[in-house]
């Protein structure tokens, strides 16, 4: 009875010494292949879930506030302003363009898939000749809006705003156009029209501060606001729209290699190569002219961007804020 208890033990504690052996092994195995770089086809995998899931986040952020806050004011069926969602029938894609979110670059991707060769003058070139939403009759719109593949593009809002005041007012082609000189004209007009300082305060060029005061005082007038500074989701709808891809300009080139990708178009077009600009001291330098209270109006205005698309204030402009603050104490 005895040999019979002791050869059991011996052979319990050689299965418990294989067993720990196995263990180390698996260990070792782990340690060895952490060590490793992970390949190309790691990464893609790597990369394609962290893109789903913050795809899904993305979509998921705009039902949830849709949800909550209903559908925007200009719905699709009560007013078809659709002139900024581009379709391409052969691949059965639309694309909402923003004026100051890589749109230049999209419509030349567009046009390419259209079969256009336009290297020039992207927007004037491509001007009827690429079909857009309101091309179609409602049935139509229905249908492509149900089957078709949709996209769109957004940028941090107050990054968006300065961009286009740069671009429009002192930009090296914009500036020179007549349109834009007639702009300005028109909002020192209003400006002048609402204060009673002589027209001698008002320079040439309009000033950032002045642009963010005429913004405030439009929209006070319920006036519906110029493409490149209109709210981005009053462009393209999300709320009435049902998008399938949500990128952002932040992460332009990343985002859009996804999509190319999700739409079987990444063997059709290529998207340019992208080095994004670090815009933190314009920020602080056209910002710091405006006062708190003027900043937060334009928060305010740009309020349903900024929750939609998963953005925060005062996100880029936490430094000048918080100068403006520490100035007030």
């Amino acid at each position: 009875m005895v040999t019979r208890n002791l050869s059991g033990n011996h052979a319990f504690q050689l299965l418990a010494t294989f067993l720990s052996l196995v263990s180390l092994l698996s260990v070792l195995a782990w340690v060895i292949k952490t060590d490793q770089k992970p390949t190309e086809e790691e990464l893609q995998n790597e990369s394609e879930v962290s893109m789903r899931v913050k795809q899904r986040k993305a979509t998921e952020n705009i039902k949830e506030y849709c949800a909550k806050y209903g559908t925007d004011p200009q719905s699709v069926d009560v007013d078809p302003d659709l002139d900024n969602l581009f379709v391409v029938e052969k691949y059965k894609i639309v694309y909402c363009s923003v004026p100051k979110v890589a749109c230049t670059v999209w419509k030349g991707i567009m046009a390419k898939l259209e079969g256009l060769n336009i290297s020039n003058g992207i927007h004037k070139n491509t001007k009827g000749k690429l079909k857009i939403l309101n091309d179609y009759s409602l049935g139509k719109r229905e249908t492509i809006l149900k089957t078709y593949r949709k996209f769109l593009f957004v940028r941090e809002p107050f990054e968006r705003l300065l961009s286009a005041y740069r671009d429009c007012f002192w930009g090296k082609f914009k500036a020179k156009q007549d349109y834009w000189k007639d702009y300005q004209e028109k909002i020192k007009q209003v400006l002048m029209s609402r204060s009673s300082l002589p027209n001698e305060t008002y320079s040439e060029k309009v000033t950032f501060e002045q642009f963010a005061t005429y913004l405030v005082l439009r929209r006070r007038e319920g006036g519906l606001f110029q493409e490149h500074w209109r709210e981005q989701y009053k462009l393209c709808h999300p709320c009435s729209i049902q998008f399938d891809y949500i990128g952002h300009y932040e992460t332009l080139a990343e985002d859009a290699m996804f999509i190319l990708r999700k739409t079987n178009l990444e063997n059709k077009v290529k998207f340019p190569e992208w080095q994004p600009t670090d815009t933190s001291e314009l920020m602080q330098k056209y910002y710091s002219t405006l006062s708190l209270l003027r900043i937060r109006q334009l928060q305010s205005i740009y309020n349903r961007d900024f929750e939609l698309f998963g953005y925060s204030y005062p996100g880029p402009l936490k430094a000048a804020v918080d100068n403006l603050i520490n100035d007030k104490l």
